[in-house]
């Protein structure tokens, strides 16, 4: 469908009609297995609750793995294709190629999206399967298991699951600990996901695109959205929010049109009314921070900034993680229980949240000295301690394989 539309070249209306076809169909297909069930469910309830009895037909369906990631790659090719732009490119694509990169396994479960055009330009180029940058993808790949197999299962099972499960037989102070601790354990999982991942691609002779920036340092929801899930976001700016007219329509529209994307933003997440508050809540987070900026004009000093930030962030990851909205309700209201006590668990949920912050400010000097160190002690020294680190990993984690959380989506 790529090559079908690629070869219109005159027609302008024409080409966007074959790529309005190609997404529809691709899309289908992501919605039919993805969203049947939940849009059958709110058909059936619809209906029944104004006295017309349906029952739409249930319809089991095995959904593909990674199929939210690569539908979004393949639109990312389509478009690409319809644009009139690295054409010496586009002439070496063979159908070979193109399943490699809807199926590239580093990014094929949880991302990043890959963008076709940045995936087939180094397809094409000369470090193809011959590693790049090393020293780097060591430090990524070290960096990335010990954060998802070491840190995010620890928070896991030491306050997230019992928290989520048991909303409401929890206290405050079991609660604020709970909900901190799954924005770290998400941040964790899925940073550590995508450092693991950016690291094999370098071997892989690939340059992933970079999915985080130290999100919870950000000091509006604005920043925060550069900073996490980049790829995604942007995706959400350039196929959604940009056709939807952007910021052209003035002030008013244009927050319509962001409150719409970040709302699609939390549908791709899931099936679930859950993403659709957690969707909306950022929505209009983002449009209070617009609002702020060209009427409002309420500065804050940067410390209170972040921690407003966090905080939001924290709430919304309430609905976020909830298997549905009266469990996130639930937890939500036992923040007025002011009980509970503190435990040496906390204490070292305190203490790694201080060193979160502090590395967090010095994450590009402290990636650059091990680097440096890895070139330096290159060898048999090097091969030893990573060698101890990684065994140290696999024992100090989770028994049996541990979960992502990204891979549900």
């Amino acid at each position: 469908m790529g090559k079908w539309i690629s070869t219109e070249k005159l027609i302008q209306n024409s080409k966007r009609l074959k790529l309005s076809i190609a997404i529809c169909i691709g899309l289908s297909l992501l919605l039919i297995t993805k969203y049947y069930e939940f849009a059958r469910e709110i058909l059936d309830k619809v209906l029944n609750s104004i006295g017309i009895q349906h029952q739409s037909p249930f319809i089991e369906l095995l959904v593909p793995a990674g199929i939210s990631f690569f539908t979004f790659q393949a639109i990312t090719y389509l478009v690409w294709q319809s644009k009139n732009e690295s054409p010496e490119i586009k002439v070496q694509i063979k159908f070979g190629d193109f399943l490699l990169f809807l199926a590239f396994w580093p990014t094929l479960f949880a991302g990043p999206i890959f963008r076709a055009k940045d995936f087939f330009t180094q397809l094409y180029g000369t470090n193809v399967g011959g590693a790049i940058q090393v020293e780097k993808a060591i430090y990524l790949i070290l960096l990335g298991l010990f954060q998802k197999v070491v840190l995010s299962n620890w928070l896991a099972s030491t306050f997230v699951d019992e928290v989520f499960a048991y909303p409401d037989k929890q206290n405050l102070v079991s609660a604020a600990s709970g909900s901190w601790a799954y924005a770290l354990q998400i941040f964790f999982d899925f940073s550590g996901y995508t450092l693991l991942v950016t690291g094999l691609g370098y071997l892989l002779g690939y340059q992933i695109p970079v999915n985080f920036r130290q999100p919870y340092l950000a000091k509006n929801l604005q920043d925060f959205w550069k900073r996490w899930h980049i790829s995604l976001s942007s995706f959400i700016r350039d196929y959604i929010y940009i056709p939807l007219g952007g910021n052209k329509g003035g002030f008013s529209k244009t927050q319509i049109n962001i409150f719409i994307a970040m709302t699609i933003s939390g549908i791709w997440h899931g099936a679930n009314f859950t993403f659709v508050i957690w969707g909306m809540l950022h929505g209009l987070g983002v449009v209070f921070s617009n609002i702020n900026q060209s009427q409002l004009n309420i500065h804050l000093n940067n410390f209170l900034a972040r921690f407003l930030t966090i905080i939001f962030v924290c709430v919304a990851w309430i609905f976020f993680r909830s298997e549905n909205i009266n469990q996130a309700f639930e937890l939500l209201a036992q923040f007025t229980n002011i009980s509970g006590k503190f435990t040496s668990d906390h204490l070292k949920l305190i203490v790694l949240t201080i060193l979160f912050y502090q590395l967090s400010f010095q994450a590009e000097p402290i990636e650059n000295w091990f680097i440096l160190k890895f070139k330096q002690y290159w060898g048999w020294p090097l091969f030893v301690g990573i060698t101890a680190f990684v065994y140290w990993i696999i024992f100090a984690g989770p028994s049996g394989i541990p979960g992502f959380i990204y891979y549900r989506f």
